[in-house]
């Protein structure tokens, strides 16, 4: 069992070393991670599995490994299968203190679509929302200090933005859209506290027994991770503290399954590497104000 550091003061929500145990244990030979045992290692669970030993304090284990399958997700033309993967891919080696081998500057540049968002509005369902390609680019952008030209890109965000204050195609607003319009707005130094509205849709989406609604006031039993971290993590952009800090703490720690990850129901399910980063990414931000 890899060493903890520090006292994060977790262990009163949650369950702290099998969290680690499930990662460890998911490691695979060539130094990727997966989330199911005897399965491929993916760039995706491989950025979370180091991102949320990161937040645990814990290093990784074979990190020569890791660089290795991570480096051989890169295509021989400098660019990846998707968006996603070079965020991934790309972010992890920063990481593990490492760069691509090759140039993927010209693919990350041929992405942006001509409204100044990057990839398309027509996103798929298993996509969280369709500011989220936007984000990602701009991350990586910043990542690699390559200048970013706002104007257009700040113009297509806030296009997306509702009357009511939220963000989404078609006046369809989700917690997803506020948070990838509000993380985005403020890398292109945009200020953003003073969206008033926008903080007003996102506290009304406050459950007082822990969690959010996917719309202001609406009730649904069906509680998900994912509506937990992004509305933490869009209130702690706009530096507000929730109203309902220690029931978010209290329900974060529902999620977690007895092989110590975290599911994305608060009913049942299997644990995720990504639902187990947002289960610990919501309890860091929850726990600053608590």
């Amino acid at each position: 069992m890899q060493e903890i550091h520090g006292d994060l003061g977790f262990d009163r929500w949650i369950r702290v070393k099998p969290v680690v145990h499930y990662i460890m244990e998911r490691q695979n030979e060539d130094g990727g991670y997966t989330f199911a045992q005897w399965s491929e290692s993916s760039a995706q669970d491989t950025y979370f599995a180091l991102q949320i030993l990161k937040i645990l304090g814990t290093k990784p284990l074979y990190r020569e490994r890791t660089i290795q399958f991570l480096k051989r997700l890169q295509n021989s033309d400098g660019s990846f299968d998707s968006i996603k993967v070079a965020y991934y891919v790309m972010e992890s080696l920063h990481e593990l203190g490492s760069t691509p081998d090759g140039d993927v500057r010209p693919f990350i540049l041929s992405l942006q679509n001509p409204r100044g968002g990057f990839g398309s509005l027509d996103v798929d369902i298993e996509a969280s929302s369709e500011i989220e390609s936007t984000y990602l680019f701009l991350e990586l952008l910043k990542l690699l200090g390559e200048p970013i030209q706002p104007d257009k890109t700040v113009k297509f965000i806030r296009s997306l933005r509702n009357p009511d204050g939220s963000f989404g195609k078609q006046g369809y607003s989700s917690l997803a859209s506020i948070y990838y319009a509000l993380a985005s707005l403020k890398l292109l130094g945009i200020p953003v506290n003073s969206l008033h509205d926008t903080l007003k849709w996102i506290k009304d989406c406050e459950i007082p027994t822990g969690g959010f609604a996917r719309t202001p006031n609406a009730f649904d039993p069906y509680l998900v991770i994912d509506d937990v971290y992004y509305g933490v993590k869009a209130l702690e952009i706009l530096n507000e503290a929730g109203r309902y800090s220690f029931q978010n703490l209290n329900l974060i720690g529902k999620f977690q399954n007895s092989n110590g990850g975290f599911r994305r129901s608060i009913f049942l399910g299997i644990s995720t590497f990504e639902a187990t980063y947002y289960a610990l990414s919501s309890l860091q931000a929850t726990s600053r104000w608590a």
